[in-house]
């Protein structure tokens, strides 16, 4: 579990206000220090994920990964979020459990029934995840993780996030967000699984 993590940041960025709130190491300064951080937390969470033989696929386990890949950095780590988002594609605050439940449901369905390839199961349930935005941060990374997870658990084939284009991190990042903007809007996943699987 490498190909997860897009890095187009300037590292020098000093650190936004709003991603000061709820950090509990108050000495970061910069965006580079705050990845450092967080991605020190996100290998021993990936640690513990690897000693996991539960099911990955109820939405109890999400919260709880999302609390071991980021509680050393924040303190609202596997928390819901409780306030709105700038992108209008997100989830309301008050929509984000119902949410989150219905994709439980819709994801142990579409598994059970074979609804869909594999990697289309993979693309829906990471657009789905992606487009709820349970978190106040790192949903894009706790989602990558958590779809591979699944996939791993059930023997599906592990997306490979773009791999091709892990030289040119800002073209990567953006063929993702371009194809994750395809499917929630319009319902089309091939670009989605495009990216995912190459």
């Amino acid at each position: 579990m490498s190909n997860f993590l897009f890095k187009d940041r300037d590292g020098q960025t000093p650190l936004p206000y709003e991603l000061q709130n709820g950090l509990k190491v108050k000495t970061i300064q910069t965006v580079g220090e705050l990845d450092e951080y967080e991605e020190d937390n996100i290998a021993k969470g990936l640690i513990w994920l690897s000693k996991q033989k539960t099911n990955p696929c109820k939405y109890d386990f999400w919260l709880k990964l999302h609390k071991k890949l980021f509680e050393h950095v924040w303190s609202w780590a596997g928390k819901i979020r409780t306030h709105e988002l700038a992108n209008p594609d997100f989830k309301l605050p008050h929509e984000i459990w119902p949410e989150l439940y219905q994709l439980e449901k819709d994801l142990d369905y579409w598994i059970k029934v074979k609804t869909f390839s594999n990697q289309e199961l993979a693309a829906r349930f990471h657009e789905r995840i992606e487009t709820i935005h349970p978190f106040a941060n790192g949903n894009g990374r706790f989602g990558r993780i958590i779809t591979e997870q699944i996939c791993r658990f059930h023997h599906y084939e592990i997306p490979l996030w773009g791999r091709k284009m892990q030289n040119n991190a800002a073209k990567r990042r953006e063929t993702y967000i371009k194809a994750l903007t395809q499917a929630r809007r319009n319902g089309d996943y091939s670009e989605l699984i495009a990216m995912m699987f190459s």
